[in-house]
């Protein structure tokens, strides 16, 4: 089916997070099956915006949580198809889940996170119409580790994740570029674990002087000002279809 017209320039990480936590009082606290819950999400959030969703059971999901994870299909879009899908890992095991407010609240800031994210590669996409580029070459000696660091030091993934680690720092610092470049410089990430910085000097073995990590220390701070507006670009190119 065709995709409607739809304005992704007017989405922000504040009214996507506002958006999905409106649905708290169907789901929190109550104990529901990963399929009543996948049910009131979809409902819910198609009447909102048109992106895909994917009830997925994935057993490394810590059991009593609910995983967010992201895809944008490049081929979907040059269609005009729905294109950005967003996919919630259940573990297997669970057969009913009581989720906090707490719980429930990050779950929507994750949310929004995933779905601008996606927004980001369906511009990148666009406005080159649709062509693939060259991936990053990594010289890691292990597969695995190669496969991390080509992830990470993607350019379209680089662009995305920019944006992200920028919303992140922005929550932990305020709006505070000087407080968020001596992070940057630090090793103070080594004990947030679970950030998107974290993950990029993780997967570049910590090293604050890898080409990889220059880039995306520039690329975060060019992404402060866009991430206190909560909006990936300034511009309506390319996201008003």
């Amino acid at each position: 089916m065709a995709q409607l017209p739809f304005d992704w320039s007017e989405l922000t990480r504040s009214n996507l997070y506002s958006m999905f936590y409106s649905l708290n009082s169907e789901i929190v606290g109550l104990e529901l099956s990963p399929s009543q819950i996948q049910k009131r999400i979809i409902r819910h959030v198609k009447s909102h915006i048109p992106v895909k969703l994917k009830k997925c059971l994935h057993a490394p999901t810590t059991p009593g949580f609910i995983f967010m994870g992201g895809v944008y299909y490049s081929d979907l879009d040059r269609k005009h198809k729905p294109a950005i899908e967003v996919n919630f890992n259940y573990n297997p095991n669970d057969r009913k889940l009581k989720l906090t407010s707490h719980r429930f609240k990050r779950m929507a800031i994750r949310f929004a996170d995933v779905v601008l994210h996606e927004v980001v590669h369906q511009r990148q996409f666009r406005a080159r119409n649709f062509k693939n580029i060259p991936g990053y070459q990594s010289t890691a000696e292990y597969a695995k580790e190669r496969k991390r660091q080509e992830y990470y030091g993607d350019r379209d993934e680089m662009g995305a994740h920019a944006f992200n680690c920028a919303c992140e720092l922005l929550d932990r610092f305020g709006y505070d570029p000087t407080t968020i470049g001596q992070y940057l410089d630090s090793d103070q990430c080594s004990r947030h674990k679970n950030s998107t910085w974290s993950d990029y000097l993780k997967a570049f073995d910590w090293d604050h002087d890898h080409p990889i990590i220059r880039r995306m220390r520039n690329l975060i701070m060019r992404n402060l000002e866009n991430a206190y507006y909560g909006k990936p670009f300034k511009t309506t190119n390319h996201l008003t279809y």
